[in-house]
């Protein structure tokens, strides 16, 4: 089997002076789940690494809120998927700000 791992860091436009610090960000979110996956982890064990990089890292925006839509809202979601057997499962929030 090829192990690969893909992450980004939302969808927003990134300024100019925020490359940098959005491509450190997403290196270290794919390197904490790179480790996971080649230490003999889970898919999942190494999303869930991947998660917590992001979720600590300033530049984005995970676990701090969300970027308000056009009628003013927060709507976050977050979904899972296990491929042997398709199991899933998700959390939604839609909500004003």
């Amino acid at each position: 089997m090829t192990l690969s791992i893909i992450v980004h860091g939302g969808a927003k436009t990134i300024s100019k002076d925020k490359v940098a610090a959005n491509n450190a960000g997403c290196l270290a979110t794919v390197e904490a789940g790179w480790a996971v996956l080649t230490q003999g982890g889970s898919a999942q064990e190494a999303v869930e690494a991947a998660i917590r990089v992001l979720e600590v890292d300033p530049t984005f925006n995970a676990s701090l809120g969300a970027t308000l839509n056009n009628d003013g809202e927060v709507e976050l979601d977050a979904a899972m998927m296990e491929g042997n057997t398709l199991g899933w499962g998700a959390a939604i929030y839609s909500g004003l700000q």
